[in-house]
């Protein structure tokens, strides 16, 4: 029998400050900005994600000039100018793709790289940890729709022939509907994507389905709703990506008409299925992850 030896390891207990819940949960959504972003990673992961911001940021700056150029606000409305609106299109299919990415980021490598038990062994909730992908997840999707848009706000405002300031305070609606509508396209998304990422253990499939549920899905959706058969106009609400943008027509006053206004659906029937998805989406990633934890 060996004599057993003990070895200096030279350990140290930890006496810094202990942060605790709020700590371990602030940590995972600065983890989770970083990692949707790309930011102490390989470069290759910022190219996507860094070229796709700036896009958007780009678009906002084209978006003024065309306003200049034709030298009178009202004028180049009438002429068909994109405004805070119209420029909600061209940002969701950015966010669109931008998505497809973070959201299989935030949650999946997590899960399957077995790390999920070191999270829970800290004083970190289930409902801490989604709490905080989420949020990291609205931050910067949030950000590639408001950002270009005040800058467009700010642009708008300084070429007005009002004046800055009276441009401002006669478009005050602005600060409120934006967000709103923001809100809207987050919900609904983001539900998507984490629904399908915590279940889909490969990001590349999370990501394909993503974009097959929402761009292929809405248009089947929409044929189905113009058979005959009793019922059919229902399917027009299974084209999910057209909720939040019936919420922004209405609130911008805009004309474009989609399958589920076509069926007779109010606007208020929109905000129903983004409150129920968000709803049941929250449940059952809540569910899921406290199996797994």
């Amino acid at each position: 029998m060996t004599d057993q030896v003990i070895y200096d390891r030279g350990y140290r207990t930890y006496d810094g400050p202990r942060l605790g819940p709020v700590g371990a949960r602030r940590a995972v959504f600065k983890d989770g900005v970083r990692r949707v972003l790309g930011l102490g990673r390989k470069a290759r992961e910022k190219i996507f994600p860094w070229s796709l911001i700036s896009i958007a940021v780009i678009a906002a700056a084209i978006f003024i000039g065309i306003h200049w150029a034709i030298g009178n606000i009202e004028e180049s409305l009438r002429e068909g100018a994109p405004t805070y609106g119209g420029l909600f299109d061209f940002y969701s299919a950015i966010s669109l793709l931008f998505i497809a990415l973070a959201g299989p980021q935030l949650l999946i490598p997590d899960r399957t790289k077995g790390v999920l038990s070191v999270y829970f062994s800290r004083p970190l909730t289930v409902d801490g940890y989604l709490t905080s992908k989420m949020g990291a997840f609205a931050t910067v999707v949030g950000a590639i729709y408001i950002v270009p848009q005040l800058l467009l706000h700010l642009g708008l405002s300084l070429i007005s022939d009002d004046g800055f300031l009276p441009y401002l305070g006669d478009n005050l609606d602005v600060l409120w509907k934006v967000p709103v509508t923001t809100m809207a396209f987050i919900a609904l998304h983001g539900s998507v994507i984490f629904i399908l990422s915590s279940v889909i253990d490969r990001t590349g499939i999370a990501a394909a389905s993503f974009l097959g549920i929402l761009v292929a899905g809405g248009g089947v959706a929409g044929r189905v709703a113009e058979a005959t058969f009793p019922g059919a106009r229902y399917a027009s609400l299974l084209a999910l990506d057209q909720h939040p943008r019936i919420i922004r027509d209405y609130l911008f006053e805009d004309t474009v008409s989609y399958p589920a206004e076509l069926a007779g659906f109010e606007v208020w029937v929109s905000v129903v299925v983004i409150v129920v998805l968000f709803g049941a989406g929250a449940w059952f990633i809540r569910q899921r992850y406290r199996k797994l934890a």
